[in-house]
């Protein structure tokens, strides 16, 4: 008999977990150790506390209005129907027009799959009248939060002790900036870390300057860009000027973002990006005849353009 139960114990919490982790089920991670704890009661208790949220959505459903139906993956491309998208409907309408039963199976959903790509409507939610979105959504800001929070403080002990080495640091460059892209920082925070990614870059472009010199020192008839190390390199410092200049920008430092955009025209004189670079300095700078003067420079020597710096040139030219 104690085999028996021990059997269906298992099997309930196997049962229970398969569901939770497929998004049939919502209740909350916290009771997943609790499944498996406790003999017969651990499962029992999660059937129960999923029953208790579909009861309570039912509760909430408005009168004559279906449900719409929407989970994460109406949100992810890459799971989208491209044929029919007559049903989908953006997140933002969801959280501001949405049933509460809704709203909230939203919302359980990013929470379930993961909420990163969605801190700009969660914040949105964090202002919601429906006071369970609103748990929601500041739950899952926060748990981002905390998790990067966690990366960035193992990240430091790391550089703490290899605070020269050029991998550790573009890794906490990298880091630096996609924290930064989820827009989770505030004003304070956002400044802290850009300043704190620039300086990993500029050590960098530091590193590589002295690594070029003692590669040209051992190879004094190189000229340049002939050795395939010396090729590496000005891969290397082309890439992290691009991203010096953007996080220049970012921090409103527009005389050291224009300067990066020079420094990338003397590295690839042919290339767009020290153009928009500079371009985008210049608006920033709100100076007109700066604007005008890349435009030209950019016409006449015939630039190649992608169709995002054609859209730049035509719009600042309009």
């Amino acid at each position: 008999m104690t085999i028996l139960l021990i059997v269906l114990h298992i099997a309930g919490a196997l049962f229970v977990t398969a569901s939770w982790k497929r998004g049939q089920m919502h209740f909350s991670s916290a009771m997943l150790p609790a499944v498996f704890l406790l003999p017969l009661w651990g499962p029992a208790c999660a059937v129960a506390a999923e029953i208790h949220i579909r009861e309570g959505e039912k509760g909430d459903e408005e009168a004559g209005t279906g449900p719409f139906g929407i989970t994460d993956q109406v949100y992810r491309s890459i799971r989208m129907d491209k044929k029919d998208m007559s049903g989908v409907l953006p997140i933002e309408d969801v959280l501001e027009t949405g049933t509460p039963a809704s709203r909230r199976s939203l919302l359980l959903s990013v929470l379930h799959e993961g909420p990163a790509p969605f801190v700009r409507p969660l914040r949105s939610a964090g202002i919601n009248d429906d006071t369970e979105v609103v748990h929601y959504a500041v739950t899952a800001l926060v748990e981002l939060r905390s998790e990067y929070t966690q990366r960035i403080a193992r990240m430091e002990a790391v550089y703490q002790k290899n605070p020269s080495n050029p991998k550790v640091l573009l890794e906490y460059a990298d880091l630096d900036e996609e924290y930064l892209g989820t827009s989770i920082p505030d004003s304070s925070e956002k400044e802290e870390r850009l300043a704190h990614c620039r300086a990993m870059i500029e050590e960098l472009l530091n590193y590589l300057s002295w690594q070029e010199t003692g590669s040209r020192g051992l190879h004094p008839s190189a000229g340049t860009g002939e050795t395939p190390q010396i090729r590496d390199i000005h891969r290397k410092r082309v890439s992290l000027v691009k991203r010096l200049g953007d996080i220049c920008l970012q921090q409103g430092d527009t005389e050291t973002a224009e300067a990066a955009g020079r420094k990338l025209l003397e590295e690839i004189p042919d290339s767009e990006d020290g153009y928009m670079l500079i371009l985008r300095a210049k608006a920033a700078e709100r100076d007109g005849k700066g604007l005008a003067g890349v435009i030209r420079d950019v016409r006449s020597r015939g630039i190649y353009l992608s169709p995002a710096a054609r859209d730049q040139i035509a719009f600042w030219s309009a």
